[in-house]
């Protein structure tokens, strides 16, 4: 399985994708890794819109979102990673990540690959010198990732979130794309 940039037609196969994700999110036998109460966790019509709509944008303008994936042997979708401007006008050196990984596909290196990926990327594009992100404290094993790709921890609000009457906490992480 290699990681490819997105098309327009992967939509719906990343959509049925995040779907499961989301469920994962939901089953009470898993640390929470989205801030959604389990009630919440469907792909809604605002997502697939921002992912939509990103297509129709240039880097750096603002709505602009890339998406690369990973496909099984039946083409369907079954790891992600996503890149995001800041809506703040002078961010837009630095670009917000989000991923994920089909739960059955795990700590087999889909992850560095995605990671590795959105990297080389943020080095060929002279707009982009930092790239953010924020996971949920408790998810050990994201945050394991991201630190393994050299990622930073640069902070944590606690009780970021309160999600079904529970805190949540918030890591925040980044990594210079500039050597």
């Amino acid at each position: 399985m290699e990681v490819v940039e997105a098309k327009r037609s992967d939509l719906d196969s990343f959509f049925e994708y995040i779907g499961g994700q989301l469920l994962e999110n939901a089953d009470d036998d898993s640390p929470l890794f989205q801030p959604i109460p389990k009630e919440s966790c469907l792909v809604s019509e605002q997502l697939k819109t921002k992912f939509q709509d990103g297509f129709e944008c240039s880097l750096g303008e603002h709505g602009w979102r890339k998406l690369w994936v990973i496909k099984d042997s039946n083409e369907q979708v079954v790891g992600h990673i996503d890149l995001r401007h800041y809506s703040e006008e002078h961010k837009f050196h630095r670009v917000r990540l989000g991923m994920g990984v089909d739960s059955s596909l795990r700590k087999q290196g889909l992850g560095v690959k995605l990671i590795e990926c959105v990297i080389q990327f943020c080095n060929e594009s002279s707009s982009i010198d930092w790239l953010d992100l924020n996971v949920l404290s408790n998810n050990l094993p994201a945050k394991n990732l991201y630190l393994k790709c050299g990622f930073e921890a640069i902070g944590e609000m606690s009780d970021c979130y309160r999600i079904e009457g529970n805190a949540v906490s918030e890591t925040t992480m980044t990594l210079c794309t500039r050597n």
